[in-house]
């Protein structure tokens, strides 16, 4: 979509992001920005995500030296998560994305020994009860049509008691996810009181995405 010089032409595409609406359009918005998504993303000296660096240390923090333990990245997008994990020993590695171009790009780095093209909410995945050892969303819970809080209870279900759920996001997305009604404190906190997990892990990272701080949350599951 954009050249790497292009600074406003990626201003642009992440705006336009933010703003999908339904399941279908983000699914028809990033095929058309696959293929320049990390130029834009990751590799852009404004930009920058930080986010699957943030989420690769969190895992690793919880994990330790359970190098293979079953991980499912979800909302994987390009596969720059699968990336951060392998440098840090991880080999067990599964990508959920719903954007087949989007699993394309993922499985060019060869790092994901299985890709799930499938919507990450409140519909049941294709996966077994207690499967996974970690489940992860790095900057994917957004303000509009991306993930929502409504995934949590189908992720407890596939991730083993005793493993774990991370996310990140920007600090902007999660005021405005809370305001919105997407992220809930209540929702967190509901599956806390509820015996469904418990809180581990809750950081905030400077220069995240965009000169913003970033949070990143891990639970347990129980």
């Amino acid at each position: 979509m954009a050249d790497l010089s292009d600074e406003q032409q990626v201003k642009t595409n992440i705006e336009n992001a933010y703003k999908v609406s339904t399941p279908e359009e983000c699914v028809k918005y990033y095929t058309k920005w696959a293929d320049s998504y990390e130029q834009d993303i990751i590799q852009h000296p404004t930009f920058a995500d930080q986010g699957p660096k943030v989420g690769g240390d969190a895992v690793a923090r919880v994990l330790g030296t359970r190098k293979d333990a079953l991980i499912l990245d979800c909302a994987a997008g390009t596969g720059m998560v699968g990336l951060e994990l392998q440098k840090r020993g991880f080999h067990n590695l599964h990508a959920l994305d719903p954007c087949p171009a989007m699993l394309e790009m993922a499985a060019k780095k060869k790092v994901y020994s299985k890709l799930i093209c499938d919507f990450l909410g409140t519909n049941k995945l294709d996966i077994a009860k207690d499967t996974y050892d970690c489940a992860c969303i790095v900057s994917a819970i957004f303000p509009c049509c991306h993930v929502k809080d409504d995934c949590f209870e189908e992720l407890i279900r596939i991730v083993k008691p005793g493993g774990y759920i991370h996310f990140n996001m920007s600090e902007e997305s999660l005021e405005d996810c809370e305001r919105m009604e997407i992220l809930r404190e209540s929702t967190l906190k509901r599956h806390c009181d509820n015996g469904h997990w418990k809180l581990v892990e809750k950081r905030i990272t400077p220069d995240y995405f965009r000169g913003e701080r970033g949070v990143s949350q891990t639970f347990q599951v129980l």
